[in-house]
């Protein structure tokens, strides 16, 4: 029987994703003679049955799930389970070794480590219509603020596998509509990644501008880390005295929503209040929206994002 490679969790998670290699190559290479509506349904139906917390966006084609923890990071280590952690630590309880000392060799901060794992879906071209699908991982170490995405060398073996097992879901969906597609060379992960043109904010200073893109390409990747630093420590983040970059972060990430506004807002349009400050969208915010604020200080920084009441 064939095997899905590399995909380590298929049995327990994603079992009706993983097919046959064969499966796996069909999903990859083919493209689909349907309505974009029926393709783009079952893109999202596919995506949703493995990774339900999403954004979808049927206008441009685009579904963006949220980072989803893994619950298995590579072929020894179960993340959920400590004893095995432990075990590849050199802590084995079943030694017979006191209370006191099985405390002291306790899983130290590599048991702790977290990883998360999210996709940028995509509807593309014409009839037949392509699915692309982008995967990105992220780690997250005790202590740390936010997770770190991982890239380039530090992009992880199973990232890969887990993309196959969501194109494979997709493939399922809509299998009867596939045709082969012709041959493309490989795109370079790091090439998929938003690049935002910081002369597409006209009327702000151009450091203004190339903040604004920073920010909204952070937030087209789900990469919040990366965000961190372009927030001011004291940013606004409640209209009822909430301030601070990292529990602003906290707070943003327990609605991701609220990321969905503020790339709104960025998109809607900015405009300059002076020479050292920015709001998006220009103006007073109406009730009930966003606004966005950038200002010069030692740099540009989010100094505010609030809700108007």
């Amino acid at each position: 029987m064939a095997r899905c490679h590399r995909i380590i969790f298929c049995a327990a998670l994603v079992a009706t994703a993983c097919g046959s290699k064969k499966d796996v190559e069909h999903a990859k290479h083919s493209v689909y003679d349907a309505d974009f509506a029926i393709v783009y349904s079952a893109a999202l139906d596919g995506t949703r049955e493995l990774y339900p917390t999403l954004n979808d966006n049927p206008g441009p084609g685009k579904i963006s799930t949220a980072w989803h923890q893994v619950s298995y990071a590579n072929n020894q280590d179960d993340l959920q389970n400590q004893r095995t952690l432990a075990q590849s630590q050199g802590y084995n309880p079943g030694m017979g070794a006191s209370p006191a000392a099985s405390m002291a060799g306790s899983p130290t901060r590599l048991a702790y480590k977290r990883y998360f794992i999210r996709f940028d879906v995509s509807v593309t071209g014409g009839r037949p219509w392509r699915v692309k699908v982008i995967g990105h991982a992220s780690e997250w170490e005790p202590g740390a603020a936010l997770p770190s995405e991982l890239r380039g060398a530090a992009r992880p073996s199973w990232l890969d596998g887990r993309t196959e097992a969501l194109q494979v879901s997709i493939y399922k969906k809509i299998k009867k509509y596939a045709k082969p597609m012709k041959e493309e060379p490989k795109p370079n992960p790091e090439e998929e990644l938003p690049h935002t043109d910081p002369s597409s904010f006209a009327g702000v200073p151009p450091a203004a501008g190339k903040r604004l893109a920073a920010i909204k390409d952070a937030l087209s990747r789900r990469d919040y880390a990366s965000l961190r630093p372009l927030l001011d420590e004291n940013v606004v983040w409640s209209l009822g005295g909430g301030t601070g970059a990292d529990a602003a972060l906290a707070t943003w990430q327990a609605d991701p929503a609220t990321f969905e506004a503020m790339q709104a807002v960025i998109t809607a349009g900015c405009a300059a209040v002076g020479d050292k400050k920015v709001t998006c969208p220009a103006g007073e915010p109406k009730l009930g929206t966003y606004q966005l604020v950038i200002e010069q200080r030692s740099d540009w920084k989010v100094t505010s994002f609030v809700r108007a009441e």
